[in-house]
Protein backbone atom coordinates (compact mmCIF):
# COMPACT_ATOMS: atom_id res chain seq x y z
CA UNK A 1 0.00 0.00 0.00
CA UNK A 2 2.72 2.60 0.85
CA UNK A 3 4.48 1.75 -2.39
CA UNK A 4 0.95 2.30 -4.55
CA UNK A 5 0.87 5.67 -2.10
CA UNK A 6 4.34 6.88 -3.43
CA UNK A 7 3.73 5.84 -6.98
CA UNK A 8 0.41 7.63 -7.28
CA UNK A 9 1.74 10.92 -5.59
CA UNK A 10 5.05 10.57 -7.86
CA UNK A 11 2.62 10.27 -10.93
CA UNK A 12 0.82 13.55 -9.89
CA UNK A 13 3.59 15.49 -9.47
CA UNK A 14 4.74 14.50 -12.73
CA UNK A 15 1.38 15.26 -14.47
CA UNK A 16 1.49 18.76 -12.84
CA UNK A 17 4.77 19.38 -14.06
CA UNK A 18 3.73 18.41 -17.56
CA UNK A 19 0.72 19.95 -17.11
CA UNK A 20 2.44 23.78 -15.62
CA UNK A 21 5.05 23.59 -19.02
CA UNK A 22 2.21 21.92 -21.94
CA UNK A 23 -0.55 23.59 -20.89
CA UNK A 24 -2.92 21.36 -20.78
CA UNK A 25 -5.11 18.98 -18.49
CA UNK A 26 -6.97 16.04 -18.07
CA UNK A 27 -8.62 15.68 -14.62
CA UNK A 28 -10.09 12.00 -13.57
CA UNK A 29 -11.83 11.88 -11.15
CA UNK A 30 -11.95 8.45 -9.36
CA UNK A 31 -14.64 7.04 -6.76
CA UNK A 32 -14.56 3.15 -5.58
CA UNK A 33 -18.55 3.89 -5.03
CA UNK A 34 -18.61 3.83 -8.87
CA UNK A 35 -17.86 0.48 -8.41
CA UNK A 36 -19.93 -0.67 -6.28
CA UNK A 37 -22.76 0.93 -7.51
CA UNK A 38 -21.72 -0.48 -11.41
CA UNK A 39 -21.64 -3.66 -9.67
CA UNK A 40 -25.03 -3.49 -7.72
CA UNK A 41 -26.89 -2.19 -11.38
CA UNK A 42 -25.36 -5.00 -12.98
CA UNK A 43 -26.98 -8.05 -10.79
CA UNK A 44 -29.89 -6.10 -11.16
CA UNK A 45 -29.85 -6.26 -15.58
CA UNK A 46 -29.11 -10.07 -14.63
CA UNK A 47 -32.22 -10.61 -12.73
CA UNK A 48 -34.27 -8.73 -15.76
CA UNK A 49 -32.77 -10.41 -18.14
CA UNK A 50 -33.29 -14.26 -16.02
CA UNK A 51 -37.10 -13.13 -15.32
CA UNK A 52 -37.36 -12.33 -18.95
CA UNK A 53 -35.89 -15.76 -20.16
CA UNK A 54 -38.57 -17.71 -17.98
CA UNK A 55 -41.34 -15.59 -19.19
CA UNK A 56 -41.95 -14.12 -15.75
CA UNK A 57 -41.61 -10.32 -17.12
CA UNK A 58 -42.98 -9.31 -20.36
CA UNK A 59 -40.54 -7.75 -23.26
CA UNK A 60 -42.23 -4.63 -22.97
CA UNK A 61 -41.48 -4.55 -19.25
CA UNK A 62 -38.11 -6.02 -19.36
CA UNK A 63 -36.97 -2.82 -22.16
CA UNK A 64 -38.74 -0.35 -19.68
CA UNK A 65 -36.79 -1.79 -16.67
CA UNK A 66 -33.95 -2.46 -18.50
CA UNK A 67 -33.69 1.55 -19.22
CA UNK A 68 -34.40 3.16 -16.06
CA UNK A 69 -31.39 0.59 -14.73
CA UNK A 70 -29.04 1.80 -17.46
CA UNK A 71 -30.45 5.55 -16.51
CA UNK A 72 -29.53 5.05 -12.99
CA UNK A 73 -26.25 3.71 -14.08
CA UNK A 74 -25.17 6.35 -16.14
CA UNK A 75 -26.16 9.08 -13.22
CA UNK A 76 -24.04 7.15 -10.72
CA UNK A 77 -20.77 6.50 -12.71
CA UNK A 78 -20.49 10.18 -14.00
CA UNK A 79 -18.59 12.92 -12.44
CA UNK A 80 -20.03 16.19 -11.65
CA UNK A 81 -17.36 17.90 -9.06
CA UNK A 82 -18.95 21.06 -7.90
CA UNK A 83 -15.78 23.11 -7.97
CA UNK A 84 -13.51 22.17 -11.06
CA UNK A 85 -12.65 23.72 -14.00
CA UNK A 86 -10.73 23.45 -17.75
CA UNK A 87 -9.33 26.82 -19.25
CA UNK A 88 -6.23 26.82 -21.60
CA UNK A 89 -3.98 28.52 -23.62
CA UNK A 90 -1.11 30.33 -23.06
CA UNK A 91 -2.84 33.46 -20.78
CA UNK A 92 -4.56 30.81 -18.91
CA UNK A 93 -1.16 29.12 -17.01
CA UNK A 94 -1.97 29.89 -13.68
CA UNK A 95 -5.87 29.46 -14.17
CA UNK A 96 -4.70 25.93 -14.84
CA UNK A 97 -2.74 25.34 -11.69
CA UNK A 98 -5.43 26.94 -9.79
CA UNK A 99 -8.20 24.17 -10.78
CA UNK A 100 -6.25 21.36 -11.44
CA UNK A 101 -5.77 20.12 -7.72
CA UNK A 102 -8.94 21.53 -6.78
CA UNK A 103 -11.08 19.72 -9.47
CA UNK A 104 -9.17 16.08 -9.33
CA UNK A 105 -7.14 15.43 -5.87
CA UNK A 106 -9.13 17.78 -3.63
CA UNK A 107 -12.37 16.39 -4.80
CA UNK A 108 -11.51 12.65 -4.24
CA UNK A 109 -10.09 13.05 -0.87
CA UNK A 110 -13.28 15.03 -0.29
CA UNK A 111 -15.54 12.43 -1.40
CA UNK A 112 -13.65 9.53 -1.51
CA UNK A 113 -13.16 6.78 1.80
CA UNK A 114 -9.50 5.55 2.83
CA UNK A 115 -10.80 2.29 3.93
CA UNK A 116 -12.17 2.04 0.43
CA UNK A 117 -8.08 0.64 -0.70
CA UNK A 118 -8.13 -2.24 1.66
CA UNK A 119 -8.72 -4.84 -0.84
CA UNK A 120 -9.93 -6.55 1.69
CA UNK A 121 -13.34 -4.22 1.97
CA UNK A 122 -13.39 -3.84 -1.30
CA UNK A 123 -14.48 -6.37 -4.10
CA UNK A 124 -12.85 -6.16 -7.57
CA UNK A 125 -15.71 -5.40 -9.36
CA UNK A 126 -15.57 -2.26 -12.00
CA UNK A 127 -17.32 -1.11 -14.93
CA UNK A 128 -14.81 -0.89 -17.34
CA UNK A 129 -14.82 2.29 -19.77
CA UNK A 130 -16.11 0.06 -22.95
CA UNK A 131 -19.10 -1.01 -20.91
CA UNK A 132 -19.73 3.19 -20.45
CA UNK A 133 -18.95 3.83 -23.78
CA UNK A 134 -21.53 1.35 -25.18
CA UNK A 135 -24.41 2.37 -22.36
CA UNK A 136 -23.68 6.10 -23.74
CA UNK A 137 -23.38 5.28 -26.70
CA UNK A 138 -26.97 3.05 -26.85
CA UNK A 139 -28.80 6.49 -24.93
CA UNK A 140 -27.70 8.75 -27.95
CA UNK A 141 -28.96 6.06 -30.03
CA UNK A 142 -33.17 6.20 -28.18
CA UNK A 143 -32.42 10.05 -27.68
CA UNK A 144 -32.13 10.65 -31.72
CA UNK A 145 -35.37 8.78 -31.98
CA UNK A 146 -36.68 10.43 -28.80
CA UNK A 147 -35.33 14.24 -29.16
CA UNK A 148 -37.81 15.65 -26.73
CA UNK A 149 -36.26 14.48 -23.36
CA UNK A 150 -34.30 17.32 -22.23
CA UNK A 151 -33.40 14.97 -18.98
CA UNK A 152 -31.86 12.30 -21.72
CA UNK A 153 -29.89 15.09 -23.08
CA UNK A 154 -28.73 16.32 -19.70
CA UNK A 155 -27.54 13.08 -18.92
CA UNK A 156 -25.99 12.60 -22.27
CA UNK A 157 -24.02 16.17 -22.02
CA UNK A 158 -22.74 14.99 -18.72
CA UNK A 159 -22.34 11.59 -19.22
CA UNK A 160 -20.11 12.72 -22.21
CA UNK A 161 -17.85 15.08 -20.05
CA UNK A 162 -17.09 12.24 -18.12
CA UNK A 163 -15.79 10.11 -21.05
CA UNK A 164 -13.41 13.39 -22.01
CA UNK A 165 -15.75 13.72 -24.92
CA UNK A 166 -16.23 17.61 -24.83
CA UNK A 167 -17.21 18.37 -28.79
CA UNK A 168 -19.76 15.66 -27.91
CA UNK A 169 -21.09 17.27 -24.92
CA UNK A 170 -21.61 20.57 -26.39
CA UNK A 171 -24.05 18.96 -29.03
CA UNK A 172 -25.65 17.44 -26.54
CA UNK A 173 -26.17 20.60 -24.55
CA UNK A 174 -27.31 21.99 -27.84
CA UNK A 175 -30.52 20.52 -27.02
CA UNK A 176 -31.22 22.09 -23.98
CA UNK A 177 -30.79 25.90 -24.91
CA UNK A 178 -34.65 26.36 -23.78
CA UNK A 179 -33.94 24.60 -20.28
CA UNK A 180 -30.24 26.33 -20.28
CA UNK A 181 -31.88 29.71 -20.08
CA UNK A 182 -33.43 28.93 -16.84
CA UNK A 183 -30.86 26.29 -14.80
CA UNK A 184 -27.52 28.12 -13.27
CA UNK A 185 -26.23 24.82 -13.09
CA UNK A 186 -26.46 23.77 -16.21
CA UNK A 187 -25.18 26.81 -17.76
CA UNK A 188 -22.23 25.97 -15.51
CA UNK A 189 -22.11 23.04 -17.15
CA UNK A 190 -21.93 24.38 -20.91
CA UNK A 191 -19.16 26.32 -19.68
CA UNK A 192 -17.26 23.63 -18.83
CA UNK A 193 -17.76 22.01 -21.88
CA UNK A 194 -16.98 24.91 -24.11
CA UNK A 195 -13.86 25.78 -22.15
CA UNK A 196 -12.67 21.89 -22.13
CA UNK A 197 -13.18 22.58 -25.98
CA UNK A 198 -11.85 25.33 -26.27
CA UNK A 199 -8.71 23.92 -24.35
CA UNK A 200 -7.89 21.36 -26.50
CA UNK A 201 -8.33 23.59 -30.13
CA UNK A 202 -6.59 26.68 -28.55
CA UNK A 203 -9.84 28.66 -29.42
CA UNK A 204 -9.71 31.91 -27.23
CA UNK A 205 -12.76 33.30 -28.52
CA UNK A 206 -14.98 30.15 -27.31
CA UNK A 207 -12.89 30.51 -23.74
CA UNK A 208 -14.47 34.27 -23.64
CA UNK A 209 -17.83 32.53 -24.84
CA UNK A 210 -17.30 29.94 -21.54
CA UNK A 211 -16.81 32.61 -19.09
CA UNK A 212 -19.68 34.61 -20.44
CA UNK A 213 -21.94 31.37 -19.65
CA UNK A 214 -20.18 31.14 -16.52
CA UNK A 215 -20.94 34.70 -15.50
CA UNK A 216 -24.93 34.57 -16.99
CA UNK A 217 -25.38 31.67 -14.61
CA UNK A 218 -24.01 33.93 -11.23
CA UNK A 219 -26.35 36.13 -12.32
CA UNK A 220 -29.11 34.00 -12.01
CA UNK A 221 -27.49 32.17 -8.48
CA UNK A 222 -25.15 34.05 -6.97
CA UNK A 223 -24.05 31.18 -4.78
CA UNK A 224 -23.05 28.03 -7.56
CA UNK A 225 -19.98 27.14 -6.53
CA UNK A 226 -18.37 25.89 -9.27
CA UNK A 227 -19.88 28.89 -11.20
CA UNK A 228 -17.76 31.14 -8.33
CA UNK A 229 -14.66 28.67 -8.90
CA UNK A 230 -14.53 29.05 -12.65
CA UNK A 231 -15.17 32.78 -12.26
CA UNK A 232 -12.45 33.36 -10.18
CA UNK A 233 -10.27 31.20 -12.71
CA UNK A 234 -10.78 33.15 -15.42
CA UNK A 235 -10.50 36.41 -13.52
CA UNK A 236 -7.00 35.48 -12.34
CA UNK A 237 -5.81 34.16 -15.99
CA UNK A 238 -6.39 38.06 -17.65
CA UNK A 239 -4.98 38.87 -14.37
CA UNK A 240 -8.11 40.66 -12.83
CA UNK A 241 -6.68 39.74 -9.39
CA UNK A 242 -9.36 42.01 -7.68
CA UNK A 243 -12.24 40.05 -9.52
CA UNK A 244 -10.46 36.81 -8.34
CA UNK A 245 -10.79 38.00 -4.79
CA UNK A 246 -14.30 38.77 -5.12
CA UNK A 247 -15.36 35.26 -6.17
CA UNK A 248 -13.44 33.34 -3.94
CA UNK A 249 -14.14 35.53 -1.19
CA UNK A 250 -17.87 34.45 -1.98
CA UNK A 251 -16.79 30.81 -2.58
CA UNK A 252 -15.31 30.31 0.60
CA UNK A 253 -18.05 30.24 2.85
CA UNK A 254 -19.13 27.66 0.69
CA UNK A 255 -16.45 25.06 1.62
CA UNK A 256 -16.40 22.65 4.42
CA UNK A 257 -14.18 24.84 6.61
CA UNK A 258 -10.69 22.30 6.96
CA UNK A 259 -11.73 20.59 3.68
CA UNK A 260 -8.50 19.88 0.91
CA UNK A 261 -11.03 22.49 -1.15
CA UNK A 262 -10.96 24.86 1.75
CA UNK A 263 -7.63 25.63 2.16
CA UNK A 264 -6.61 25.13 -1.33
CA UNK A 265 -9.08 28.04 -2.54
CA UNK A 266 -7.98 30.20 0.78
CA UNK A 267 -4.55 29.77 -0.29
CA UNK A 268 -4.93 30.88 -3.64
CA UNK A 269 -7.43 33.70 -2.83
CA UNK A 270 -3.97 35.13 -0.12
CA UNK A 271 -2.26 34.84 -3.54
CA UNK A 272 -4.75 37.11 -5.43
CA UNK A 273 -5.17 39.55 -2.46
CA UNK A 274 -0.84 39.81 -2.19
CA UNK A 275 -1.20 40.29 -6.27
CA UNK A 276 -2.83 43.58 -4.75
CA UNK A 277 -1.11 44.09 -1.67
CA UNK A 278 -3.83 43.54 0.53
CA UNK A 279 -3.17 41.31 3.80
CA UNK A 280 -3.86 37.63 4.10
CA UNK A 281 -7.54 36.11 5.41
CA UNK A 282 -7.49 32.94 7.55
CA UNK A 283 -10.05 30.13 7.84
CA UNK A 284 -11.93 31.78 10.59
CA UNK A 285 -12.77 34.77 8.61
CA UNK A 286 -15.46 32.51 6.93
CA UNK A 287 -17.24 30.53 9.44
CA UNK A 288 -20.29 31.21 10.92
CA UNK A 289 -22.20 29.13 13.82
CA UNK A 290 -25.69 28.79 11.52
CA UNK A 291 -24.14 27.75 8.06
CA UNK A 292 -21.99 29.06 5.63
CA UNK A 293 -22.96 32.59 4.99
CA UNK A 294 -24.99 35.36 7.39
CA UNK A 295 -26.39 38.04 5.39
CA UNK A 296 -28.22 40.78 6.43
CA UNK A 297 -32.15 39.76 7.19
CA UNK A 298 -34.77 41.78 4.75
CA UNK A 299 -38.02 42.53 5.19
CA UNK A 300 -40.74 40.28 5.45
CA UNK A 301 -38.22 37.87 6.94
CA UNK A 302 -40.47 36.82 9.89
CA UNK A 303 -43.17 36.40 7.81
CA UNK A 304 -40.97 33.52 5.86
CA UNK A 305 -39.58 31.87 9.34
CA UNK A 306 -39.96 28.12 9.12
CA UNK A 307 -39.89 26.58 12.43
CA UNK A 308 -40.01 22.95 13.57
CA UNK A 309 -38.32 19.97 15.10
CA UNK A 310 -36.28 17.70 13.84
CA UNK A 311 -36.51 13.45 15.14
CA UNK A 312 -35.56 10.39 14.13
CA UNK A 313 -36.99 7.03 13.06
CA UNK A 314 -36.48 4.23 16.12
CA UNK A 315 -34.62 2.55 12.97
CA UNK A 316 -32.25 4.52 12.29
CA UNK A 317 -31.06 6.01 15.72
CA UNK A 318 -27.96 3.15 15.94
CA UNK A 319 -26.69 4.32 12.43
CA UNK A 320 -26.27 8.03 14.06
CA UNK A 321 -22.64 9.00 15.79
CA UNK A 322 -23.01 12.62 17.54
CA UNK A 323 -20.32 13.73 16.22
CA UNK A 324 -21.28 13.73 12.21
CA UNK A 325 -22.67 16.88 10.28
CA UNK A 326 -25.76 17.72 10.33
CA UNK A 327 -27.22 20.25 8.07
CA UNK A 328 -31.44 21.29 8.20
CA UNK A 329 -32.27 23.61 4.73
CA UNK A 330 -35.07 24.68 2.49
CA UNK A 331 -34.91 24.50 -0.91
CA UNK A 332 -37.11 25.80 -3.38
CA UNK A 333 -39.91 23.65 -5.20
CA UNK A 334 -39.07 24.72 -8.74
CA UNK A 335 -36.46 26.97 -9.49
CA UNK A 336 -32.19 27.06 -8.63
CA UNK A 337 -31.11 23.98 -6.62
CA UNK A 338 -29.20 26.28 -4.29
CA UNK A 339 -30.66 25.97 -0.60
CA UNK A 340 -32.27 29.42 0.67
CA UNK A 341 -32.11 28.56 4.07
CA UNK A 342 -29.00 26.56 5.85
CA UNK A 343 -28.47 25.57 9.55
CA UNK A 344 -24.98 23.50 10.36
CA UNK A 345 -24.79 21.32 13.46
CA UNK A 346 -24.01 18.15 14.69
CA UNK A 347 -26.07 14.59 15.78
CA UNK A 348 -25.61 15.30 19.10
CA UNK A 349 -28.19 18.14 19.43
CA UNK A 350 -31.06 15.49 18.18
CA UNK A 351 -34.37 15.75 18.80
CA UNK A 352 -33.84 19.13 17.97
CA UNK A 353 -35.98 22.20 17.49
CA UNK A 354 -35.03 24.28 14.22
CA UNK A 355 -35.51 27.94 12.81
CA UNK A 356 -35.05 28.87 9.21
CA UNK A 357 -35.09 32.67 8.30
CA UNK A 358 -34.22 34.64 5.31
CA UNK A 359 -30.58 35.73 7.27
CA UNK A 360 -29.36 32.02 6.62
CA UNK A 361 -29.78 32.44 3.20
CA UNK A 362 -26.65 31.60 0.72
CA UNK A 363 -27.71 34.82 -1.24
CA UNK A 364 -29.73 37.49 -0.40
CA UNK A 365 -31.36 37.45 -3.98
CA UNK A 366 -32.48 33.62 -3.32
CA UNK A 367 -34.00 33.31 0.37
CA UNK A 368 -37.00 32.31 1.63
CA UNK A 369 -39.42 35.25 1.16
CA UNK A 370 -38.37 34.86 -2.87
CA UNK A 371 -40.39 31.56 -3.56
CA UNK A 372 -44.00 30.54 -2.98
CA UNK A 373 -43.20 26.83 -1.79
CA UNK A 374 -40.27 25.60 -0.39
CA UNK A 375 -39.12 21.30 0.77
CA UNK A 376 -37.48 21.37 3.97
CA UNK A 377 -34.40 18.79 4.47
CA UNK A 378 -32.78 17.42 7.38
CA UNK A 379 -29.10 15.49 6.16
CA UNK A 380 -26.67 13.89 8.37
CA UNK A 381 -23.19 13.41 6.45
CA UNK A 382 -19.61 12.00 7.42
CA UNK A 383 -18.43 13.98 4.56
CA UNK A 384 -19.02 17.48 6.34
CA UNK A 385 -20.81 18.35 2.81
CA UNK A 386 -24.58 19.48 2.17
CA UNK A 387 -24.18 17.87 -1.28
CA UNK A 388 -25.65 14.39 -0.95
CA UNK A 389 -23.04 11.33 -0.81
CA UNK A 390 -23.92 7.28 -0.54
CA UNK A 391 -24.89 6.42 2.91
CA UNK A 392 -25.93 9.80 3.96
CA UNK A 393 -28.85 9.29 6.77
CA UNK A 394 -31.83 12.14 6.08
CA UNK A 395 -35.50 13.10 6.10
CA UNK A 396 -37.44 15.93 4.25
CA UNK A 397 -41.33 17.13 4.20
CA UNK A 398 -43.85 17.49 1.84
CA UNK A 399 -43.76 21.05 -0.72
CA UNK A 400 -45.29 24.01 2.04
CA UNK A 401 -45.20 27.51 2.06
CA UNK A 402 -42.30 29.92 3.62
CA UNK A 403 -43.76 30.96 7.09
CA UNK A 404 -45.16 27.48 8.16
CA UNK A 405 -44.93 26.48 11.79
CA UNK A 406 -44.35 23.07 13.92
CA UNK A 407 -42.70 21.60 10.58
CA UNK A 408 -41.95 17.70 11.45
CA UNK A 409 -38.69 16.55 10.03
CA UNK A 410 -38.29 12.75 10.40
CA UNK A 411 -34.95 10.79 9.82
CA UNK A 412 -35.63 8.20 7.72
CA UNK A 413 -33.91 7.68 5.02
CA UNK A 414 -30.45 6.27 3.38
CA UNK A 415 -29.10 8.10 0.55
CA UNK A 416 -28.33 5.09 -1.70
Amino acid sequence: MTAFILASGGLTLLILFYLVFSLSRKIRVSDNRQALNAAVYRDQLQELAAEQADGSLAEKDYQQARDEVERRLLEDTAVNPEVTDRVSGSKVALALLLMIPVGSVGLYLWRGHPESFNPQQMQPVQMGAAQINTMVQSLAEKLSKDPNNPQGWAMLARSYMNLDKPQDAIKAFGHLTKEMDQDPQMMVDYAEALAADAQNRGDDKQMLEAQSWVLKALKLEPGNGKGLFMAGGFAVASKQFAQAVGYWGKLMPLLEPGSQDFTFVLENLNQARAQLKLPPVTADSFVGPEGPVKPQAQKGALSSTITGQVTVDQAFKDKIHPGETMFIFAKAVQGPPMPLAVIKTTADKLPMSFELTDAMAMSPQFNLSSVDLVRVEVRITQSGNPMPSSGDLFGSSLPLKPGSKGVELVINQVQP
